[in-house]
C-alpha cells in the first residue's frame, strides 16, 4: 500500500535497506486516469443499453486494471534532500491554493 500512496514527498520506505522511493506522478496520474476512463465508458455503455450487468463489468475490468498496473509500478529512488525540497515546495503550492480560493 505505501507504493499507492508514494510521491515525492512522502517517500515509501524500504523495510530492507531504509531508502526512499516514490512512483512517478505521471504514472500514479496515468493509472487513476485509465480507471475513471474505463467507469466512465462503461457507464455510459450501460445507459445506452439499459444494462447494469455491462457497468459491473466495466468496474471490476476497471479494478483488476488498477490492481495489475500498481504492481507493475515502478519505484524510483530519491534523496533525503529532495523529499525536504518536495514537501517545501507542496507547502508553498498549498499557501497559493489558499490564497486564491479566500478570494
Amino acid at each position: 500500500m505505501a507504493k499507492r500512496w508514494s510521491s515525492r514527498g512522502a517517500p515509501a520506505t524500504c523495510e530492507a535497506c531504509g531508502g526512499l522511493s516514490h512512483v512517478l506522478a505521471s504514472t500514479s496520474n496515468g493509472i487513476w486516469a485509465t480507471g475513471v476512463v474505463i467507469v466512465v465508458a462503461s457507464l455510459i455503455g450501460a445507459l445506452g443499453l439499459h444494462s447494469f450487468l455491462l457497468f459491473f463489468s466495466g468496474l471490476v475490468l476497471a479494478i483488476a486494471c488498477n490492481l495489475r498496473a500498481w504492481k507493475r509500478a515502478k519505484l524510483v529512488p530519491i534523496s533525503k534532500e529532495s523529499v525536504a525540497h518536495a514537501k517545501t515546495a507542496n507547502w508553498f503550492l498549498a499557501g497559493i491554493f489558499v490564497l486564491f480560493g479566500l478570494n
